[in-house]
């Protein structure tokens, strides 16, 4: 729970107590009924803001739609060369192909694309997330974290997930998540 949540929380329960002595304490009047309502009223506004926000923190955690939207071609320098719109898509090839129909990835006229193969890797959205996985390449898959920056070799056996900011190596070819 973070802080606004908890901060509507107390209004609400300090509105439900407010009501409740109203209700236990003072005596039928006009003056009870108005602070009463009053209160009834705080409580379900400070309620319904507590929900929404929980349920908006529940969607940003799980990701604004379908989070990688771009894989990018990088150089050396992390200059972008060029992008491939992946929104949208549940399954990618990356590889090199020379005739330009078998993989949605293409790395054959890439800078290292002599050290891709023509099936490399494969990209698989599941879960709201997107994975990756070797398909026994001479030259592997690579992971660099955004978060720590550690290089991370992907087992041919288990998908790795990709997150935004990573940076994928298929050889030496580049490739971030964006």
């Amino acid at each position: 729970m973070n802080k606004k949540n908890f901060m509507d929380m107390m209004i609400c329960s300090l509105s439900a107590a407010i009501i409740i002595l109203c209700f236990t304490y003072m005596e039928q009047s006009r003056g009870r009924d108005t602070l009463m309502a009053v209160c009834g009223i705080v409580f379900l506004a400070f309620l319904l803001l507590a929900v929404t926000d929980s349920l908006s923190g529940r969607q940003k955690k799980r990701g604004n739609g379908r989070g990688i939207q771009e894989l990018l071609l990088l150089d050396e320098e992390g200059n972008e060369i060029s992008a491939w719109h992946i929104g949208g898509k549940t399954s990618l090839l990356i590889g090199r192909d020379e005739h330009k129909e078998n993989v949605d990835i293409n790395l054959q006229n890439t800078e290292y694309g002599g050290m891709a193969d023509r099936q490399h890797a494969v990209l698989n959205y599941a879960a709201g997330q997107w994975y990756i996985e070797d398909l026994g390449s001479r030259n592997g898959v690579r992971i660099q974290d955004a978060k720590d920056g550690k290089v991370y070799q992907v087992s041919r056996e288990h998908p790795c997930r990709i997150n935004a900011g990573d940076i994928i190596f298929i050889g030496n070819t580049r490739l971030g998540a964006k």
